[in-house]
């Protein structure tokens, strides 16, 4: 069974950034299937860089628009971006370090706010994006 899986309800009515968060899920799923079948380190990290990589893009990405069309909530926004990429990055580093897999504890927190970044703190950028034609 899957980590989680998309649903509906999160998406946030732009296009773009509904598919960046499908991808998100997708890569956790893909961590989570690689801790549950054993996999070798070298995979496990290969997976936590691209999760890194790929979260720093969509990242940016939400970061440029809301930059170019004066979003009042940038700040507060790229502030959970950083700490988010912060805490992965130390996921990685210390799994690098120790060649150790991703605790369920790890692997809860990821989907944990990934969903609550979503549904909370994405939602709210939602209509400002719509009401500029960003859809």
């Amino acid at each position: 069974m899957a980590l989680f899986e998309w649903k509906e309800e999160f998406s946030v009515r732009v296009g773009a950034f509904d598919s960046h968060h499908k991808r998100l899920v997708d890569l956790l799923g893909a961590l989570d299937d690689a801790m549950a079948k054993r996999k070798s380190a070298e995979v496990i990290g290969g997976i936590l860089k691209e999760l890194i990589a790929y979260t720093r893009y969509h990242f940016s990405e939400e970061e440029k628009l809301m930059t170019s069309l004066g979003y009042a909530g940038l700040q507060q926004h790229r502030k959970e971006h950083e700490w988010f990429t912060g805490k992965v990055a130390q996921f990685a580093q210390k799994h690098q370090e120790g060649g150790l897999g991703v605790g369920i504890e790890t692997m809860t927190f990821l989907k944990n706010w990934l969903v609550d970044h979503i549904l909370e703190t994405d939602k709210q950028y939602s209509g400002f994006f719509n009401t500029r034609n960003v859809n």
